[in-house]
């Protein structure tokens, strides 16, 4: 009988590396590769810079599409304050955004893929978590989501959400994944 250890070391490098961090900078590009209800295919992408401070102060500027080009977001959670920049134009906003809301956020995610619900491989440097019932629904005639995410070394690479039938997907690449302040 062959028996296969799970390392999980890309997860595990990963989650040791930003475990207690608050400052990053995020260079990333999200790809939509789907259809629409009547069945065309649509392809397009978003990417954006983030910068996050203290995990207080979030800075996003878009990049692409370009009718999006040098749009910027700030939020700050201190002051409750929003401001959307385009140009010299600024429209600011207060809000009742709260820190726990994304802590909240994190701990849905991490329970929801921790659960049951999940069969999770990890195979160099990708970790594939794939719906339990993935058989039964193929044999439904369902098309279940894989999520595969790949790491290098401490750092994640990108996040695919894909098919086995379908050449639709969502990718989420991650081209600069960086802690801005390291410990004291």
């Amino acid at each position: 009988m062959l028996a296969y250890t799970i390392s999980f070391a890309g997860i595990f490098n990963f989650v040791k590396e930003i475990a207690g961090k608050r400052d990053f900078y995020i260079d990333t590009s999200i790809y939509f590769d789907v259809y629409n209800n009547e069945n065309k295919n649509l392809k397009s992408n978003i990417s954006f810079e983030a910068t996050i401070v203290n995990l207080e102060k979030y800075d996003i500027i878009l990049k692409s599409p370009n009718f999006l080009n040098n749009i910027s977001i700030e939020a700050n959670l201190l002051n409750s304050a929003t401001y959307y920049r385009y140009n010299n134009y600024t429209i600011s906003n207060i809000s009742d955004f709260d820190i726990t809301l994304i802590y909240e956020i994190i701990k849905t995610i991490s329970s929801f893929l921790s659960s049951n619900l999940f069969t999770i491989f990890d195979k160099n440097d990708k970790l594939s978590l794939i719906p339990a019932g993935y058989s039964f629904l193929k044999r439904l005639g369902l098309e279940p989501t894989k999520i595969t995410v790949s790491f290098n070394g401490a750092t994640i690479k990108q996040i695919l959400f894909s098919t086995d039938n379908s050449t639709e997907s969502i990718l989420i690449k991650f081209n600069k994944f960086k802690i801005l302040k390291e410990d004291f």
